[in-house]
């Protein structure tokens, strides 16, 4: 129920974000094709995971490629975007590039990629994604960035909030598995629900987010 609950929620955002990017005339944000690009992505990755399981096969490599790398790349993506220090934009590429390269010596030296899921490559892009949500987050609330948009009317502000808290919970969670295997299997249902909610939460932020400024009394202005 959780699990199709969770693919309904992902394809409802895709649908939404799809809907908003070709109405959208004016004022366009450059995000918004990005997070298109990552709700196909994971829409995507989430039906044929969800078949592969149903037959009982590995999908490690799927997840691997699909959250490990390729959508930890576009919410990077995403952060250069909104990013205003061209200095910073660099520091977040060469940490980037760090990571890809750490990547490759964890998937040669420790973890496969297509046999077991790569904890040790999530845990550093985790890290970073939810460092750029919290300094995102401490931005706007000292009116250093968007200072002339309500706070909830600002689409990355929810789009960074949902983020933030699934990424804090999937990387408690998965580092509990990967350090502590018996006590998350005897909880793994529970955990593994929390995990799709906040999950499912983070993608319907992704989709409806930019609607929120026509339905309050202030436009935003996305490239503030």
């Amino acid at each position: 129920m959780i699990s199709n609950l969770y693919l309904i929620s992902i394809g409802f955002s895709l649908v939404a974000a799809f809907v908003f990017y070709g109405i959208q005339t004016k004022n366009q944000d450059k995000t918004q094709i990005i997070i298109l690009g990552i709700l196909g992505l994971v829409f995507s990755m989430e039906f044929v995971g969800a078949y592969t399981a149903s037959k009982g096969i590995n999908n490690s490599l799927l997840y691997n490629i699909g959250w490990v790398y390729l959508e930890s790349m576009l919410l990077l993506f995403y952060f250069l975007k909104i990013e205003k220090n061209s200095n910073f934009k660099k520091v977040i590429e060469n940490i980037t590039y760090g990571i890809l390269i750490w990547g490759l010596i964890n998937t040669v030296f420790f973890q496969s990629i297509s046999s077991v899921f790569q904890f040790y490559s999530l845990l550093p892009f985790s890290a970073l994604i939810i460092f750029l949500c919290l300094r995102f987050l401490v931005k706007v609330w000292n009116f250093e960035i968007f200072s002339d948009s309500l706070l909830i009317s600002l689409p990355h502000f929810w789009i960074v909030v949902g983020m933030l808290f699934f990424y804090l919970e999937a990387t408690i969670f998965f580092g509990m598995f990967q350090f502590f295997p018996e006590q998350v299997i005897e909880s793994i249902k529970m955990l593994g629900s929390l995990n799709r909610f906040l999950a499912g939460i983070m993608y319907l932020f992704f989709g409806l987010s930019y609607f929120i400024p026509y339905f309050t009394s202030k436009k935003i202005n996305f490239n503030t």
